[in-house]
């Protein structure tokens, strides 16, 4: 299949791009929809501040085709407020309480037309404790099942590690082996694989003695072994935004892991597509 036929293909899952009459038609065949949200947030000088967005969609489109499901738009923002970094410019960040009226939103409006399976789709691991909330608002003013799946490499790092070689240098985590191999793989131009380089966390100079930053978090750090959490700037313990290896990437990398990612989450999408759920409330008079 050529980039036109690709293209053409993709449309057919794409909300944004059909009109009503083909929306009627998915939700003919089934009742489960994916909304993709990622962040615009630096991720160092080598990777493109939509990099999370990116491999949210690319994780949802790839996913859908596969289980036959329809993608609503792509959300390019998140929370990110520990990544405004001072001298390194371009992430914007949404309030915790502003993502969640957004993402409810989406959701009630989705479920007023017919859907009934709301699966938020995050390529970065802060918006997650915001889509908890979300998911469980939904259930409870609508019956609706709302699912918050993460598609961050993060997340997945635990389920690659037979295809990474830095597993000691934060491989999934912000600009590394992983998130870079996927750039690579899904927007190569967008990358600057010369400006890359291993950047590990170091200790921000106010935490207590006995402590050690040893994970990329913006959250965690642990005190004589045990995890504490903490809000953290980025650029506290990053010199340039950076946490791992991208030094390790490669596209062929970068297919393997995300191929492993997209059929594990197009398998989960077929069976949620069996579960029985009941709305209790469909109409969404709070929308104005």
């Amino acid at each position: 299949m050529n980039t036109e036929e690709k293209k053409t293909e993709n449309r057919r899952y794409r909300l944004f791009d059909l009109s009503w009459v083909e929306v009627k038609e998915w939700l003919a065949k089934t009742d489960v929809v994916l909304v993709p949200i990622g962040s615009t947030e630096q991720h160092g000088p080598h990777l493109p501040t939509g990099i999370d967005s990116y491999a949210a969609y690319y994780v949802c489109i790839e996913a859908a085709k596969q289980a036959e499901v329809p993608v609503a738009p792509l959300i390019p923002v998140g929370f990110s407020p520990f990544h405004m970094r001072p001298n390194e410019p371009g992430t914007i960040t949404l309030r915790d309480s502003t993502l969640f009226n957004l993402m409810y939103d989406i959701g009630r409006s989705l479920i007023y037309h017919g859907f009934k399976k709301i699966v938020y789709v995050t390529g970065h691991t802060s918006n997650a404790p915001t889509l908890d909330k979300v998911v469980r608002a939904i259930r409870y003013d609508t019956g609706a099942l709302a699912i918050n799946y993460a598609a961050d490499t993060e997340v997945f790092a635990e389920l690659c590690e037979d295809l990474i070689e830095g597993k000691d240098q934060l491989p999934g985590w912000h600009g590394g082996e992983i998130e870079a191999s996927g750039a690579l793989l899904f927007c190569p131009e967008l990358v600057h694989m010369e400006r890359a380089k291993l950047t590990l966390p170091q200790n921000p100079t106010w935490l207590p003695e006995g402590s050690s930053k040893k994970t990329g978090s913006g959250f965690q750090f642990y005190y004589k072994g045990y995890p504490v959490r903490a809000p953290f700037d980025q650029w506290e313990y990053s010199d340039c935004g950076i946490m791992g290896n991208p030094l390790l990437a490669s596209r062929e990398k970068g297919e393997k892991i995300y191929s492993r990612m997209i059929s594990l989450f197009a398998d989960f999408l077929r069976n949620l597509k069996e579960v029985p759920v009941e709305i209790t409330k469909r109409e969404f008079p709070e929308r104005v």
